[in-house]
């Protein structure tokens, strides 16, 4: 999926084509949990810090305007969110089909850099566990949030 954008610079109007790679999410937050904006908001949020300071963008690939970011994606049961690496899409085109080979080493550069993001586990039990206890310290203890009233 790409975004068609405009973006504004001193000398004038840069049209540009946005598109993403899916990096992911956690689990920790399920569509259809009554709590799951709260929860997912803490995911969201621990996982994008976490990625962004694991995997910085390589200076040399800033060109690309790639940014992480959260974004939601439409299902039966709820929009649900995930953490993705948007990108300008057109640069990536011309380095496709370049023979220039600094190009071409920028896109190996690229996807040497997008393959490590993307093998990085967002599901370990460290990760979940992590989220879990922001969850549980979010929790109003005073209003009694999440206690269950159980008969014997």
């Amino acid at each position: 999926m790409s975004v068609r954008a405009c973006q504004n610079k001193s000398e004038g109007h840069r049209h540009f084509s946005m598109n993403y790679l899916y990096v992911g999410a956690n689990g920790f937050a399920q569509v259809g949990d009554p709590e799951y904006f709260r929860k997912n908001k803490i995911e969201m949020s621990y996982l994008l810090n976490l990625v962004k300071s694991k995997f910085p963008v390589p200076e040399e690939l800033k060109s690309l305007d790639c940014y992480f970011s959260v974004k939601s994606f439409p299902h039966d049961f709820g929009t649900y969110h995930e953490i993705v690496l948007f990108y300008d899409d057109t640069l990536i085109d011309k380095w496709e089909y370049s023979e220039d080979e600094a190009l071409t080493d920028l896109q190996d550069k690229l996807w040497e850099w997008f393959h490590a993001v993307e093998a990085f586990d967002l599901e370990s039990e460290e990760i979940t566990a992590h989220i879990k206890k922001l969850y549980l310290v979010s929790l109003d203890k005073e209003k009694g949030e999440r206690l269950k009233v159980i008969r014997a």
